[in-house]
């Protein structure tokens, strides 16, 4: 697979959330939410333990300059059309892996992982999941120390480079090459500025829940 299918994820994930009522214009990502930083988003920064694996979706703003992020209200739409291989824990929530295969038999599956997920509860290993249908919401971090907010994790990969998606847990994901793995932006391929995290910034204050957002256009 020379090059990732395109998705309509975002235009999904926009429009199942009603994210246009914020006037979503674009994702607002710090360096350490991007494909192979090196760099921490949250907490005290510093460096990671190894590069990111995947892409951090969270903050977003519109075209007046206002500054929003996705919560655990957020229900998230699959990449492409799939199987769901496997369900695991990660430190924020579960993760969601799944299979997609497309023209090409011969092709190894590509492997997407959703993670700090709450996955729908009748969601289940084996179902068949179509482009754009929800499956899970992010999770709300419930009865765990909150040192990130609430967000959006996504990894590819492919099926052939790794042990069977169902032996595939964070421990072992965690210390894999790096290699393995493909930026996701460039399947989604979403608007978005990328801007430094100000250490004196409290994006917890700063960017407004989308759902209370809503909630007072209502």
């Amino acid at each position: 697979m020379k090059h990732l299918p395109q998705s309509k994820f975002v235009s999904y994930l926009i429009r199942i959330n009603k994210l246009n009522a914020c006037d979503f214009d674009r994702f607002i990502l710090f360096q350490g939410m991007m494909f192979g930083s090196e760099k921490k988003w949250w907490g005290t920064k510093g460096i990671r333990r190894s590069l990111h694996e995947g892409l951090d979706l969270c903050f977003f703003t519109n075209t007046r300059n206002e500054y929003f992020r996705l919560d655990e209200t957020v229900k998230v739409p699959m990449l492409y059309d799939g199987r769901v291989e496997h369900i695991t824990e990660d430190f924020l929530g579960k993760t969601v892996i799944t299979s997609h295969c497309f023209d090409d038999p011969d092709q190894p599956a590509l492997l997407s992982l959703f993670g700090h997920l709450n996955p729908g509860k009748n969601l289940k290993i084996g179902d068949e999941i179509k482009q754009g249908q929800v499956f899970a919401k992010i999770s709300g971090f419930e009865n765990k120390k909150q040192i990130l907010l609430p967000h959006l994790h996504i990894s590819l990969t492919k099926s052939d480079l790794l042990p069977p998606a169902n032996c595939l847990e964070w421990e072992f994901l965690n210390r894999v090459d790096r290699s393995v793995f493909m930026d996701p932006l460039k399947a989604i391929s979403p608007k978005y500025s990328i801007i430094e995290h100000d250490d004196e910034l409290d994006v917890s204050k700063v960017f407004t829940r989308c759902s209370q957002f809503k909630a007072a256009q209502n």
